[in-house]
């Protein structure tokens, strides 16, 4: 099986803009090694335009598991095969309007477009691999991408005064569901310390959940060790 961090390499893009499609095509930045840049993706605000790329450098060779042996597997190609889970009002777009990712050659892709709502997005990015081990045996191995997430702020918020290390919660307020970007399980306490049990669902680094059962009020929401409020309308 091919590893994981192959797969990575192609959780590739952003860019938000108001442009025709044709005119969204993205420069790579120079990678000194195969990887991808930047690590986030930055955050976007409704209803302004965006522009942000993910440059790549796929990997030429991997090692991977066949009949219980470690073997060299040379990388043909890989695909993108979608962005899933974009706001409204965005779309992607591959360097050149092409999919398909070669090994040491650096693209990248641009997601462009203006956003008409706000929220936290988890994307989910289907890639396909194809490689050959042992100079002429072909093998591919399909993948899902779910280590990256969109942020769109209100039409109110100030994107200068985002801090990237601050407990994020969106919306806020809310009252149908809500979503903590964090790298642990939220706890939700009511103001007076009483903390109430959610469903908390995982989505890479975002965790969601449904709030519309809850009481109106203000809710203290811990995680990563810091604390923020909710308020429930």
């Amino acid at each position: 099986m091919i590893r994981k961090f192959i797969f990575a390499s192609l959780a590739l893009a952003a860019a938000f803009s108001s442009q025709p499609l044709w005119s969204q095509d993205c420069t790579p930045a120079t990678l000194s090694e195969p990887g991808i840049l930047p690590e986030s993706l930055p955050f976007a605000q409704k209803d302004q335009s965006y522009s942000e790329t993910i440059s790549v450098l796929l990997f030429a060779d991997t090692m991977v598991e066949a009949n219980g042996q470690k073997v060299k597997a040379v990388i043909d190609s890989m695909v993108l095969l979608g962005v899933n889970g974009l706001p409204d009002g965005i779309n992607y777009r591959c360097k050149d309007g092409i999919n398909r990712f070669l090994p040491l050659t650096p693209s990248c892709i641009s997601v462009y477009g203006t956003p008409t709502e706000e929220g936290t997005f988890p994307l989910e990015i289907p890639v396909m691999s194809y490689a050959k081990v042992l100079g002429f045996v072909s093998i591919n191995q399909g993948d899902t991408i779910r280590n990256y997430v969109l942020n769109v702020y209100g039409g109110g918020a100030s994107l200068d005064k985002i801090d990237l290390k601050s407990l994020n919660i969106f919306p806020n307020p809310a009252s149908d569901k809500i979503s903590v970007l964090s790298g642990d399980i939220p706890r939700l306490l009511t103001f007076n310390g009483t903390e109430i049990a959610l469903p908390w669902e995982p989505k890479g680094p975002v965790f969601i959940a449904d709030v519309a059962a809850l009481p109106s009020g203000i809710y203290m929401i811990i995680a990563n060790g810091q604390v923020a409020r909710f308020v429930k309308p």
